[in-house]
C-alpha cells in the first residue's frame, strides 16, 4: 500500500502531526491499568445492581413484561414437523425485538429464584424478571470491559479507562439495567463486534473473523438496528493494514482525494470479498440457529420489522410514538442524552470530543478513528434522523461517543495534562453524583404501588373513575393487609384522548365527567403530547388545561413523586410543558427544573401519577360548554 506516514515525510510538523493521535507513551504496567478498570466495574455492578425489584415485582415495563410473557409460553416442540411449522410451540410470533433475548431468558428462567414479593400472581414469573434484569446489569457491566478492551487497542489503556469510567456513571447505562428489555444485551454484542473487527483488522487471524461473525449474528437475533455494523465489518475485514496499533499513524491509503479513496476502498472490498463472506456467513448461520423463525414464519417476522420500521420513521401514526410531533431530528437525541442521560457536563464532553473527532479524521484520514466512526456515524445517522426518537435507541452508540472524546482529550492535552485531569475529573465527580441522585429512586417504592395504596384507603367501592386508554390502569391490584384489593372494584370508564377529536368525543368525555367521581392519570403519556399539538387536538388539549385549573369541577386530591432526588435537592423535569397542575411536593426541597425529558425516561420507573377528585357536580351543558373550543 502506497502509505503516507503522519510525521516526519514532509519535514517539519505538517497538518497530519498536528491532528493525528500521537504514538502512545510508554504504558504503565498492565495490572495498574486492570486494577483501575476492576474499581470502574465495582462502581458500575453497585449503580446497576442496586434495587433491581424497583417496582415491587409488578413488571410495569410494557417491553419488559412482553418479552417475559412471550418466553414464559415457549415450549419444545413435540416433534421436528412442528419444530418446522410456523405455528409451533417455540415460535415467540413476536419480532419486534429478536428472538435471542427471548430464548437467552427461557433457558436462564430455569436458574430463576421465588423472590419473597407480595404480588397477585405468580412468584416464579417474577423470579424470571429479576433473574433477567440481573443479567442486564452483566451485560453492561460486559460492555464497560470491553470498551476498555476496544479503546486500549484502538488508542491506549489511558483512553480506554476514561471511556469506561465514563459509562460507569452514565443514567441512561444505569437505568436501563434496571429492566430485562433488549437494550444492554444489544449494546454488548455491538461493542464485541467492534472488537473483533478492530483485532482481525489488525492481525487477520481467523479466529477473530469467526468471533466477528458470531458477535454479528447475535446482534442482529437481538435486534434489526444492528444492521449498520456491516459497514465497519466491511471496513474492517477490507482493510490490509495489518500493523499492530502503536504503528497506526498512517492513512488508511495514501491518499487524501475523497475519489482516490473510495476508488481505493472499492478495490480493497473487492480483493477481500472471500473474506467478507465467510464473516457474514457465519453470522448468518448465527442468526438463522438463534432466530430460526425470521425463515420459517417469514410473513409474519418481515411484517412485524417492516411495521415497526414505519412506525419509527413516522410513516405510520401510532399514538405511543405522538410525543415526538415537532421535534428535531438529531438535535433531540443530542439534547435529550446530554442532560438526562449523561448529566449536562459529561454530555457535552462525550458529543462534543466526537464532533472533534469526526474534524481530525476528515482531516487526517486515521485509519482507528475512521473505523470507530463508520460504526458511530451510520448509527446515529440511522436512529437520530427517525421520527421516535425514545432515548434508549442512542445506548449502542454511547461507548463509542466516550471512546472517541477520550481519545481527542487524551491527545489534545498531552501538554497540558494535569489540567485535564482536573476538569475530567470534576466531569466525572459531577455525573457520579448525578447517578447517585438517580438511583436513590430506586430505594424508595414505585408511584403506582404508592397512589394505590392512597386510591384504596380514600376511594370508596364502587365509586366511578375514569381513566385514560393507551396507558396503564390504575390502581393496580395489590394485598393490603390480609386483604387482596383490585380495580374491579370500582366501575372505570376509559376516556379515548387519542382519539380524533370530534362531536362523538365531546359528548364521550362529557357523559364520562359527568357519570365518574374521580379522573386517575396514572401518566403524562397523553396530556403531555396532546397538549403540544392543539392544532391536532384542541378540544382534548382544552380538556387538559381545564381539567388541571379546576374548572371540571375536579381538584388535585393525590398525586406520587418518586424521582431523582438526593439530599434535599430534586430534579424535576416539566412534563407539562408550562401547564403546571398544583403538585404536591414538600415545602423543605430545593426544586431544579431541568426542562422537559423524554417521555422513556420518566414513565418506566418513575412516573407521576395524578387523582383529581369531584368537588363539584357541573351539568352536561356546563360541561360541553366549557370544553367546546
Amino acid at each position: 500500500m502506497n502509505s503516507e506516514i503522519a510525521v516526519g515525510e514532509q519535514g517539519g510538523k505538517g497538518a497530519k502531526e498536528i491532528l493525528s493521535p500521537p504514538l502512545p507513551r510508554s504504558p504503565a504496567p498492565a495490572r495498574l491499568h486492570f486494577a483501575v478498570l476492576a474499581l470502574i466495574l465495582a462502581v458500575a455492578a453497585a449503580f446497576r445492581l442496586y434495587g433491581l425489584a424497583w417496582d415491587g415485582g409488578y413488571l410495569f415495563h410494557p417491553d419488559e413484561r412482553k418479552i417475559l410473557l412471550v418466553a414464559s409460553e415457549l415450549r419444545l416442540p413435540s416433534n421436528i414437523f412442528e419444530f418446522f411449522s410456523s405455528e409451533s410451540l417455540l415460535n415467540p410470533k413476536f419480532f419486534a425485538y429478536g428472538s435471542f433475548p427471548i430464548y437467552l431468558l427461557k433457558i436462564l428462567g430455569a436458574f430463576a429464584p421465588t423472590p419473597a414479593l407480595a404480588v397477585p400472581w405468580r412468584e416464579d414469573f417474577v423470579g424470571m424478571a429479576l433473574l433477567g434484569r440481573a443479567f442486564s446489569a452483566l451485560f453492561d457491566l460486559g460492555t464497560i470491559a470491553l470498551t476498555f478492551l476496544l479503546a486500549r487497542r484502538l488508542y491506549d489503556a489511558a483512553t480506554g479507562l476514561i471511556a469506561s469510567a465514563c459509562i460507569a456513571v452514565t443514567v441512561l447505562h444505569i437505568q436501563l439495567s434496571h429492566f430485562y428489555a433488549v437494550d444492554t444485551l444489544l449494546t454488548l454484542l455491538v461493542i464485541a463486534t467492534m472488537f473483533f473487527a478492530a483485532r482481525f483488522a489488525q492481525e487477520g487471524k481467523r479466529r477473530d473473523a469467526i468471533a466477528l461473525g458470531i458477535a454479528f449474528g447475535l446482534a442482529l437475533a437481538t435486534k434489526v438496528s444492528a444492521l449498520p455494523l456491516v459497514v465497519p465489518i466491511v471496513v474492517a475485514v477490507a482493510t490490509d493494514d495489518r500493523r499492530p496499533t502503536t504503528e497506526s499513524t498512517r492513512s488508511v491509503n495514501g491518499q487524501r482525494s475523497p475519489v482516490a479513496v473510495a476508488r481505493n476502498a472499492l478495490a480493497q472490498i473487492w480483493h477481500a470479498r472471500r473474506e467478507l463472506i465467510r464473516v457474514l456467513a457465519v453470522a448468518l448461520a448465527v442468526f438463522i440457529v438463534t432466530q430460526p423463525y425470521a425463515l420459517l414464519d417469514p410473513i409474519r417476522y418481515f411484517g412485524q420489522i417492516g411495521t415497526e420500521s414505519l412506525v419509527a420513521r413516522g410513516w405510520l401514526d401510532y399514538p405511543y410514538t405522538r410525543q415526538y410531533a415537532d421535534t428535531l431530528p438529531f438535535a433531540y437525541p443530542i439534547l435529550q442524552s446530554s442532560i438526562w442521560g449523561m448529566s449536562l457536563p459529561l454530555g457535552i464532553f462525550a458529543w462534543l470530543g466526537s464532533a472533534l473527532v469526526v474534524w481530525r479524521w476528515w482531516r487526517a484520514r486515521e485509519w482507528r478513528d475512521g473505523f470507530v466512526l463508520s460504526w458511530a456515524i451510520m448509527y446515529f445517522l440511522f436512529v437520530g434522523g427517525q421520527y421516535a426518537k425514545h432515548l434508549r435507541y442512542l445506548l449502542p452508540l454511547t461507548p463509542f461517543l466516550f471512546i472517541m472524546a477520550a481519545s481527542f482529550a487524551e491527545y489534545a492535552t498531552r501538554n497540558t495534562r494535569h489540567v485535564f485531569r482536573v476538569a475530567y475529573s470534576v466531569v466525572l465527580v459531577l455525573a457520579f453524583v448525578y447517578s447517585l441522585a438517580f438511583t436513590s429512586m430506586y430505594s424508595r417504592e414505585h408511584p403506582w404501588l404508592m397512589i394505590s395504596q392512597w386510591i384504596y384507603a380514600n376511594v370508596p367501592p364502587n365509586a366511578t373513575i375514569a381513566v385514560e386508554h393507551w396507558d396503564d390502569a390504575l390502581p393496580a391490584p395489590m394485598y393490603l393487609g390480609w386483604t387482596t384489593r383490585a380495580p374491579s372494584e370500582y366501575k372505570t370508564i376509559a376516556l379515548p384522548m387519542y382519539d380524533d377529536d370530534n362531536a362523538t368525543k365531546l359528548e364521550t368525555l362529557v357523559n364520562a365527567l359527568s357519570e365518574s367521581d374521580y379522573v386517575i392519570l396514572a401518566t403524562q403519556r397523553l396530556s403531555a403530547p396532546i397538549t403540544r399539538q392543539p392544532a391536532r387536538y384542541p378540544l382534548s388539549s382544552r380538556y387538559y388545561r381545564l381539567l388541571f385549573d379546576g374548572q371540571l369541577g375536579f381538584e388535585l386530591a393525590a398525586s406520587a413523586v418518586n424521582g431523582i432526588a438526593l439530599d434535599g435537592l430534586v430534579i424535576a423535569d416539566d412534563r407539562f410543558d408550562g401547564l403546571a397542575p398544583p403538585l404536591f411536593t414538600a415545602s423543605d426541597a430545593l426544586i431544579w427544573n431541568w426542562g422537559r425529558a423524554d417521555e422513556s425516561f420518566t414513565v418506566y420507573d418513575h412516573p407521576l401519577p395524578l387523582v383529581f377528585k369531584k368537588t363539584r357536580a357541573l351539568s352536561r351543558d356546563e360541561l360541553r360548554a366549557r370544553l367546546s373550543p
